[in-house]
Formats: C-alpha cells, structure tokens, sequence
C-alpha cells in the first residue's frame, strides 16, 4: 500500500479518485475479512488475436474482446468459495475482481503466479501477461505457496520503448495520465492535444506494451467458452462504428467492460484518432 500511496502522491493515479479510498485497507486482507489467513489468487487467459475488419478499423484493447471479465471470474471464484465452504463450513470467504481494496498483482506475485514486468503487469513465463487475475480472501488456513517467480525482464525494455506517449515509468508503474488505456477508458474531458497522433487507431485500451513482451510471442488465444462474447467485436467496421447509436451500443456492448466507459467517451476517442491520426 505504501508503494500506491506514492504513486498517488505523485499524481500518477490521473483522474481516479478510487485510488485513493480505503487506502490503509490495501495492505491489511484482516481489514476485508476479519480472521483471514490465506489469500488464493486465481489468473484466466483472454489472449485473443481476431483480425480487425480491415486495416482501417478501430482497435479495441484484447480484454475486450472477451465477455465482461469481472462477471466471468467472480462466477468461477464463487464455485471455488463453495467448495471451500464445504470443506471448511464456518469459513468466511469474500471473492474480488478488479474491485475492492486489494492489490491483487501483488498477491499474484507472492503467490507465484509471476512477476512485476517493467509495463507493471504481472508476467508468467509460460502463458506471459494476457490473464485476469481474481482473488478469495477467507479465514480458511492453506497451506502457502512461497514458489515466487524469478524476475525474467533483465536489461530488456521493449516495452518501455514500445510504449506511444512514454507512460512506463523506471519504478514499473505507469503514470496514468500518458496511458492510451486510461485516456481512452477512465479518463473524463477531452484528450489533451500532445497526445494527437499517438493514439494511432486506439478508441478502447492500447496493447502494445504487452504486443512487444516475449513472454507474449506464444501466447495463444482462449479457450474458456465462459469468455465468448455475444457480439465479436472485431468485426465492426468503421462505418457500422461511426453510424452507431446510443441504443445500438447499449445492445451490442451490453455484456462487454466497454459499456462502462460509456457511448460519448468512445465517441470522443473516435473524433480524437480520427481528426488527429496523421
């Protein structure tokens, strides 16, 4: 917690304010389920390589491709936490994805799954860094998995000089405010002007640091029909995205993370790459 409150302090967390909540809970899992012992951290592939409709297509990042994660790994930890359940009947278990105070990459990393990449995310040498992580905090007793993983990353900084606007920094956090991913989903305004011509085709995340990483170059597409999505994305053209209405995105993306940032933002980065691409 104490690595996030500097992050903040240094203003790297942009316009997300959520950050900054609960922030001495991030350290404690006892403050989250009173008693815990053991935190199981559980990571799902969504590595996925489907052809955008055409060169000139907008690109959405390949965590959105997929099926709203959160839904999907809350749903699969819940059948975990039942088991648990049965086994340990008065157990308290509380299941957390992308929500909550918990710093899940780092119990991913005390947990082995991986280790910090320079791009901050948690790198695994045999499936690289395309994976949504989830977590069980609970008063279960484990037994504890110390097999940490060695720091591959070395002296290679492809990320870091992959990345488009330089928002990798030398501590591997990111400094939000120069993230596409954050500019094109959390942020609220307009884009600021120094990033014309960076965003490339980018209406929805950016992938490239994770593109470049050689964990990734094996990196194969998902398996799990849980993560199919209703609509493929990617096959959207241009035109079927700039006619597009506000009912029409509601339908389309309503089991999709991108219906969070919602019908206007995506217009606004449409408008962005589109007036400002060259």
């Amino acid at each position: 917690s104490s690595h996030i409150a500097e992050w903040i302090a240094a203003g790297k967390n942009g316009t997300m304010g959520f950050f900054e909540r609960n922030l001495e809970k991030r350290g404690d899992i006892t403050s989250l389920v009173e008693g815990a012992r053991s935190v199981i951290v559980a990571g799902l592939r969504y590595y996925s390589n489907d052809p955008s409709a055409g060169e000139e297509n907008y690109f959405v990042s390949r965590y959105a491709r997929a099926k709203d994660y959160h839904q999907v790994i809350e749903e699969k930890l819940t059948r975990v936490q039942k088991i648990i359940k049965k086994e340990v009947p008065d157990a308290a278990c509380r299941v957390f994805c992308d929500a909550g105070p918990v710093t899940e990459k780092a119990w991913a990393i005390r947990a082995g799954l991986g280790w910090r990449g320079k791009h901050s995310l948690v790198i695994n040498k045999d499936i690289g860094s395309f994976f949504f992580l989830g977590v069980i905090v609970t008063t279960a007793e484990f037994l504890v998995d110390n097999a940490s993983a060695r720091d591959r990353c070395a002296d290679c900084n492809l990320c870091v000089e992959a990345c488009p606007t330089g928002a990798i920094c030398s501590d591997r956090t990111i400094d939000a405010r120069r993230c596409i991913s954050y500019l094109t989903i959390e942020h609220d305004g307009n884009i600021p002007e120094e990033f014309s011509g960076k965003t490339e085709r980018m209406i929805f995340g950016c992938d490239r640091c994770q593109e470049v990483c050689p964990y990734n170059r094996k990196a194969v597409q998902y398996t799990d029909t849980e993560l199919e999505p209703e609509f493929k994305i990617t096959s959207l053209t241009r035109k079927e995205w700039l006619g597009m209405t506000p009912e029409e995105f509601r339908k389309i993306f309503k089991s999709s993370p991108i219906r969070r940032t919602g019908f206007e933002k995506i217009r606004r980065n449409i408008d962005f790459v589109d007036h400002r691409s060259t």
